[in-house]
C-alpha cells in the first residue's frame, strides 16, 4: 500500500513542481519580452512568477525529503559507531518531523484564516487561501516522505545501520 501512495505523491510532487515552474518561467520570459520589445507589460505577469515559483520550491522540497536530498549530515553520521549513527539520525528525522508537522498546521489554519476573511491578490484577484495551499500540502508530503524514512530508519538493527541505505532511494 506505501509504494503505491508513495509512487503517486512523488508523481504528483514532481508534476507540480516541473509544471509550476514551466509556466513561471514562460510567463517571465513572455513578460519580459513584452517589456523591451514592444514596450508593454502584463501587471500580473510578476505575481503570477512569484506564486507559481513558491509553489515549485515547496513541492520540491517535499520531493527533496524522499530522495534524501536535505539531510545532510552524512560526514558526521558516517563516522559514528552504527548504533550511535542510528539514534542520532532517529533523533534528527523526529525534530524535523515535528517542525514538519508544526508548518503543515500553522499552514492549514493560514488557510483556513484566508477563506474565512475572503482576501485575494492585488493583480491576480485570485483567492489568497488557494495560494497559500501549497504550504499544508507540501509540508503533509514532506512529513510522510521523512516519517517513511524514520520508520526505516528505526528498522534496521543498530549494529547493521548506514546511512546511506536508509536515506538513498533505490
Amino acid at each position: 500500500m506505501f509504494e503505491k501512495l508513495d509512487r503517486y505523491l512523488e508523481y504528483f510532487s514532481t508534476t507540480v513542481m516541473v509544471v509550476t515552474m514551466s509556466v513561471a518561467t514562460l510567463v517571465a520570459f513572455f513578460n519580459v519580452v513584452l517589456r523591451y520589445v514592444f514596450n508593454m507589460s502584463l501587471t500580473w505577469a510578476g505575481e503570477l512568477t512569484s506564486y507559481l515559483f513558491i509553489w515549485s520550491a515547496l513541492f520540491g522540497a517535499a520531493y527533496g525529503f524522499k530522495i534524501g536530498m536535505h539531510l545532510g549530515v552524512t560526514v558526521l553520521i558516517q563516522k559514528l559507531r552504527p548504533k550511535v549513527a542510528k539514534w542520532v539520525l532517529s533523533l534528527s528525522l523526529l525534530i524535523i518531523l515535528g517542525y514538519l508537522l508544526c508548518l503543515m498546521v500553522w499552514g492549514y489554519d493560514f488557510v483556513m484564516f484566508n477563506h474565512m476573511m475572503e482576501m485575494v491578490s492585488v493583480d491576480l484577484e485570485l483567492s489568497y487561501w488557494i495560494i497559500y495551499l501549497c504550504v499544508p500540502i507540501s509540508m503533509a508530503i514532506a512529513s510522510y516522505q521523512v516519517l517513511l524514512k524514520l520508520i526505516k530508519t528505526l528498522r534496521v538493527p543498530g549494529d547493521q545501520f548506514s546511512y546511506d541505505m536508509v536515506m538513498k532511494e533505490h
